[in-house]
């Protein structure tokens, strides 16, 4: 119900973002689909999960999944000439990440995210749109689930956990899409029916109900140190005031 999805797998054996990012690809994606980043390369732990540094350690290419990226805009955006432009090959997957990350970027506003959902289920409906929606969480008003995004995924040590949930993760989406991610972090046939708390549930709820607090307050602290740095001569982005979206 807070990330606006038809199903959702919170679970303490998640050990970070990745692990549910690469629990949903691994769990939907099978050999010979294609899979396109169109947000340039991804964080750096998600490179050995693709394989694009690595060897022998079960990444999606060796599984014989393909792989294509889109190099962003002059300006740090989406190139939905060249989204466009891909979609005239199957793809099975749209990947998407939200925050800028490490790179001088802006990160996607859930407008933009809708933008692109429209356009790749305008071209192919079946297509996946998976956003890696770590740092995203109760930023905006939205969430990626909430207008057209299939899945997404996340940590909980990040917004959702409220800085007291010690370990953990979830995906969220498409009801399928879960169980199916679900099946790879268990295995075939217990899907998200399996798995132990650890009796944490209460300090999960306890780091759900501080999240938007906790959320709000980094806001103002980035807001904070941007004006900070740009007053000692430094470049920011987002300059202070400017819209936010992680």
């Amino acid at each position: 119900r807070v990330l606006g999805a038809e199903k959702a797998a919170v679970r303490l054996q998640f050990v970070s973002g990745t692990h549910a990012i690469a629990t949903g690809l691994f769990g939907i994606l099978r050999p010979g689909e294609r899979l396109l980043s169109i947000t340039g390369r991804p964080y750096e732990t998600l490179e050995e999960v693709i394989g694009l540094r690595g060897t022998n350690q079960g990444s999606l290419l060796e599984f014989g999944i393909s792989y294509e990226e889109l190099s962003l805009n002059s300006k740090g955006g989406v190139d939905f000439l060249a989204l466009q432009k891909a979609l005239e090959l199957p793809c099975k997957m749209v990947f998407i990440q939200r925050s800028s990350g490490y790179i001088w970027r802006p990160s996607l506003s859930i407008p933009e995210i809708e933008k692109i959902c429209e356009l790749v289920h305008k071209h192919q409906p079946e297509c996946i749109c998976f956003v890696d929606n770590c740092y995203g969480e109760f930023v905006e008003e939205k969430e990626p689930t909430e207008i057209g995004a299939d899945l997404i995924a996340g940590s909980l040590i990040k917004n959702l956990g409220g800085t007291i949930v010690p370990t953990g993760g979830y995906v969220a989406g498409r009801a399928d899409l879960v169980e199916k991610a679900c099946c790879r972090l268990t295995s075939p046939g217990i899907g998200s029916q399996g798995g132990t708390s650890f009796d944490l549930n209460r300090l999960i709820f306890q780091g759900l109900f501080l999240a938007p607090q906790m959320v709000a307050e980094a806001l103002i602290g980035a807001d904070l140190i941007a004006g900070v740095f740009q007053e000692l001569g430094f470049k920011v982005k987002p300059v202070p005031g400017e819209q936010r979206s992680d």
